[in-house]
């Protein structure tokens, strides 16, 4: 007879299982954590530069005052980055709300402004179809960030522009708003 709360070798975890599970191989070359896009709701989003391309995975609706005001975004973009140290890309991929992935073939040029005095540093991708996708950094270190990036894209045809200032232009976010 089995008493309850002791272990039971019929309910414990075999490691070996976890060793064959579904593993795309992608390569991360650089992760930028803990960007936010959108108005409202806010969206989290983890950028992967990886050796096939660009993955976005956004996660996290965050609201003003119950996001916002109560770090909400913090817990949450601690956890994801908790979630790719331990597993990795594919459990990222896999607890996003939202997963965006471009091809290098499919990237113009991607821009990185810092944000000047008063702003935060915004990464911006422009795909080849006039598509753009852009990202608030939380939590970039200016001084290493626009050189990685230059390095994962030197390999491919992206340009790459870094920039001084807010990164603010009024008609590029209303395009952006509505496509």
């Amino acid at each position: 007879m089995k008493t309850v709360g002791t272990e039971s070798d019929d309910f414990a975890p075999d490691p070996e299982e976890f060793e064959n599970l579904p593993n795309t191989n992608v390569e991360v070359e650089l992760h930028v954590h803990f960007g936010m896009a959108g108005s409202f709701p806010l969206r989290i989003a983890e950028l992967f530069f990886a050796d096939d391309g660009l993955y976005i995975a956004e996660y996290g609706y965050i609201t003003p005052m119950f996001g916002l005001g109560t770090k909400k975004h913090h817990r949450e973009a601690d956890a994801m980055a908790r979630v790719f140290e331990i597993h990795g890309l594919d459990e990222v991929l896999v607890q996003a709300d939202k997963v965006l992935w471009y091809n290098y073939d499919t990237i113009e040029r991607v821009r990185l402004d810092e944000g000047g005095r008063f702003g935060r540093p915004k990464l911006t991708v422009y795909g080849t179809n006039e598509r753009s996708e852009a990202y608030r950094l939380h939590d970039a270190d200016l001084d290493k960030l626009p050189t990685n990036i230059d390095d994962c894209l030197a390999d491919h045809d992206v340009q790459f522009d870094h920039r001084t200032g807010l990164g603010f232009d009024p008609a590029e976010n209303v395009r952006r708003f509505f496509s």
